[in-house]
């Protein structure tokens, strides 16, 4: 009886551990998905680091949509040799703390109903 409310207590302690971690994760590092279509090529800039090395960064700042077809304006900033292709349909990860916190290209076919009505007006 005396080990079991030793364990019983552990094993309180671990969920409430692992429930903390999980909720923490999900704040900093969940989102929500968002839908966009690319139409511009973004604004370029260009830096080189102390060392020399040069990057480009793309900011891209336009309208995305949830399933339910709600609008957020993001900003997207992506450090790439190139622009997005054009006319190439996203789906974002957006934290309500840090913005787009990712991204991959899908078909436009992926893109859900409501989303892909406002995307296209």
């Amino acid at each position: 009886m005396k080990y079991m409310k030793k364990l019983i207590g552990v094993l309180v302690v671990l969920g409430i551990f692992l429930g903390g971690s999980f909720a923490a994760y999900h704040y900093f590092y969940g989102g929500e998905a968002y839908y966009t279509k690319i139409t511009t090529n973004g604004e370029m800039s260009a830096f080189r680091t102390d060392n020399g090395e040069k990057f480009t960064t793309y900011t891209y700042k336009q309208a995305a949509y949830n399933k339910d077809g709600e609008k957020k304006q993001v900003t997207l900033h992506e450090v790439r040799e190139h622009p997005l292709k054009m006319n190439a349909y996203l789906q974002l990860k957006v934290n309500p703390r840090k913005g787009v916190l990712s991204w991959e290209e899908i078909k436009a076919s992926e893109v859900p109903k409501n989303a892909a009505e406002k995307i296209d007006q």
